[in-house]
C-alpha cells in the first residue's frame, strides 16, 4: 500500500525536476536561438552576450544585442543596444488583445555613408522575419531611453560626423488595438533628443504603421544648435567655414498614400563666416583661398538684416515614392536627406553668396 502511494509522489517529483532542469537551460537555449536568428540576417553578423527569462511576467530580457555589417571594416556596429526588454503588454490583455511591447535602453545606430551593395542588403521581408523571430507578438508599445543615432561619411573631406544623443521615444497603439475608427492615423509617436552642437530635438508625429509604407503626419524642430559644431558637415558640402552662428531647423512633412507634402525651414542667426586674415590655414591655402574667403565675409555681412541679423530659407518636400522600380523607403529616406542638406546649403550658402 505505501509502496503504492509513494509511485504518484515519485512521479511528480521527476515533473518538478525535469522543469527545473528545463528552466535552468532555457536562458541557454533561447540565447542560441537568437544568436541563430541574428546571424541569419543577410549581410550581417549579430550576437547577444546573455539572455533571462521572466515566465511570470511573460517577458524576456537581452544584455548587450550587436549587429554588425559583414563587409564593414570599421569599429562602429550597425546596431548595440545595451539592454532590451520584450514581454507582454497586461493592460491590453484585458481588452481582449495579445500583443507585445519593447524597451529598449541605450540603443545605438551607426549609419555609414556607402554605395550599398543590393546582394549584401537584406530586404524589408528580411528584417520583418528577424524582427518576429525575436518578437513573436504583435509590437504595440516601444520605449527607447538613452538612444543615439550617428551618420559618418568617410568619403567627404574632411569626413562628417553627425549625431543625436540622450534620444527618448515613445511610440504607442503601433498595432492599433485601441478604438481609433475616427483617424486614419491611430498610433503616436513622440521623440526628443539632443544633437551634435547642443541642438534640442523634439519631434511628434501621428502614424499609420500597419500599411506596407506607413502614413504619417510629422512635425520636427531642431533649435539652437551651434554652428560651428557644423563646421566638417559645412566645408565638405559649402566649402567655407563658420566662426559663429546659430541654427534652428523646423519641418513638417506628411506621407499619405506615398505621396510626400512638406517642407525644411532653416533659420540661421548671428552668423558670422571665419576671418580669413586670421585663418593660418587659410593664408597657406594662396592668394586665390584667401580671396575666396574675403568675398564670402564681405557679403555675408551685406546680406545679414542689422536688425534681426536672421537668415532663413524654406525648402519645399513633394513626391512620389510608390514608383514600382524603387524601393518606398530607400526614396523616402533619399528625398528626405537631399531636402535637408538643400535647406541646410541653402540657409548657409544663401547668406553668402
Amino acid at each position: 500500500m505505501l509502496r503504492n502511494l509513494k509511485r504518484p509522489y515519485k512521479i511528480v517529483l521527476g515533473i518538478v525536476i525535469v522543469v527545473i532542469i528545463f528552466r535552468l537551460l532555457l536562458p541557454s537555449i533561447v540565447k542560441n536561438y537568437v544568436n541563430r536568428t541574428l546571424d541569419d540576417l543577410p549581410g550581417y553578423v549579430g550576437h547577444v552576450d546573455d539572455i533571462d527569462i521572466r515566465l511570470i511576467r511573460g517577458a524576456y530580457a537581452i544584455d548587450t544585442l550587436v549587429l554588425k555589417k559583414r563587409t564593414d571594416t570599421s569599429s562602429y556596429p550597425f546596431l548595440k543596444i545595451n539592454h532590451v526588454d520584450l514581454s507582454i503588454e497586461w493592460k491590453q490583455i484585458f481588452k481582449g488583445k495579445l500583443v507585445g511591447e519593447v524597451i529598449l535602453e541605450k540603443p545605438s545606430i551607426h549609419i555609414l555613408a556607402e554605395t550599398p551593395d543590393p546582394t549584401q542588403e537584406p530586404s524589408k521581408e528580411h528584417w520583418t522575419e528577424t524582427l518576429k523571430d525575436l518578437m513573436p507578438l504583435t509590437i504595440n508599445k516601444l520605449e527607447i531611453a538613452d538612444g543615439e543615432f550617428t551618420y559618418l561619411d568617410r568619403t567627404t573631406s574632411p569626413e562628417i560626423d553627425l549625431y543625436i544623443k540622450n534620444m527618448r521615444l515613445t511610440a504607442l497603439n503601433l498595432a492599433n488595438v485601441e478604438d481609433t475608427t475616427t483617424t486614419t492615423l491611430p498610433s503616436s509617436v513622440s521623440l526628443s533628443g539632443i544633437s551634435i552642437g547642443k541642438g534640442n530635438l523634439n519631434l511628434d508625429m501621428r502614424v499609420n504603421v500597419l500599411k506596407e509604407i506607413p502614413d504619417f503626419d510629422m512635425n520636427m524642430k531642431l533649435t539652437n544648435v551651434e554652428l560651428t559644431s557644423l563646421n566638417d558637415f559645412i566645408k565638405a558640402q559649402g566649402k567655407f567655414d563658420v566662426e559663429r552662428g546659430d541654427l534652428d531647423l523646423y519641418s513638417e512633412l506628411k506621407l499619405m498614400d506615398g505621396e510626400i507634402n512638406g517642407y525644411v525651414k532653416p533659420f540661421i542667426q548671428n552668423l558670422k563666416v571665419s576671418d580669413w586674415k586670421n585663418d593660418k590655414e587659410k593664408e597657406e591655402g594662396g592668394i586665390l583661398n584667401a580671396a575666396k574667403e574675403a568675398v564670402i565675409g564681405l557679403f555675408s555681412k551685406v546680406v545679414e538684416n542689422p536688425k534681426e541679423k536672421q537668415i532663413a530659407t524654406t525648402v519645399p518636400i513633394q513626391g512620389n515614392i510608390n514608383s514600382p522600380e524603387t524601393n518606398g523607403w530607400k526614396s523616402f529616406v533619399g528625398i528626405l536627406k537631399n531636402a535637408f542638406i538643400k535647406a541646410l546649403n541653402q540657409g548657409i550658402e544663401g547668406s553668402v553668396k
